[in-house]
């Protein structure tokens, strides 16, 4: 193990990140987890060259630049146990989803590293709030699940992106919803609908599964 790995390694176990080496000599891999989040760094020898950040929510690893993985290993466990993309939470009064996570830029004067969520409002504006000013949003006893089919227009195929969408006026002056679409409705809308914005991803069964095993894996 290189010099840059000892110190990674240290790091991760002084904030509770559980470490696992893969890939091989030349191009060894280091992957930190802790609860449901994952990072991954990719070596080139000894010299970090890419890494990822698996947040929970996610199917995939989105990449981040290498000096940031020290950032989020310091960041409270506590508070990224919170939420996860897809979430649906209030923030002073104000309904949206959580679509994903990003750090402060600045280094806090004491204690973890600051990160806040990023939210889309039900009114189709973002929000960046931090993780304890949003409190969960819990649906009214009755109301009818989310289905992953899609809801285009007679459309039978898998839902795979959860949408902001508008049923179609002239003027726009109807109010927005959170609508399950495939991927070419998500794209091209419908006769009825307008998609304001693509939120987030719903991963396959599979897929989710997949990531669940890797963070149990690792």
């Amino acid at each position: 193990m290189s010099r840059h790995q000892d110190l990674l390694t240290t790091k991760a176990l002084l904030a509770g990140w559980n470490l696992t080496c893969g890939g091989d000599r030349a191009q060894p891999a280091v992957t930190l987890t802790r609860e449901r989040w994952s990072i991954l760094v990719l070596y080139s020898g000894d010299t970090p060259i890419s890494a990822g950040l698996l947040s929970p929510g996610r199917a995939e690893y989105d990449t981040i630049p290498v000096p940031a993985v020290d950032q989020w290993m310091k960041c409270s466990q506590d508070l990224m146990a919170l939420h996860a993309v897809g979430d649906r939470v209030t923030v002073g009064g104000r309904v949206g989803t959580v679509v994903g996570f990003k750090l402060e830029e600045r280094h806090p004067a004491a204690g973890p590293w600051k990160f806040r969520l990023q939210v889309v409002y039900d009114d189709g504006v973002d929000g960046d709030p931090f993780p304890a000013s949003a409190i969960p949003f819990r649906s009214l006893p009755g109301t009818a699940s989310e289905s992953p089919s899609c809801k285009g227009w007679q459309c039978e195929d898998h839902g795979a992106l959860m949408c902001l969408t508008r049923t179609y006026t002239k003027d726009d002056s109807a109010p927005t919803e959170r609508t399950v679409l495939c991927g070419y409705h998500a794209e091209h809308g419908d006769r009825r609908l307008t998609v304001v914005r693509v939120l987030h991803e719903i991963p396959t069964p599979a897929a989710a599964m997949a990531a669940d095993n890797e963070r149990r894996n690792a």
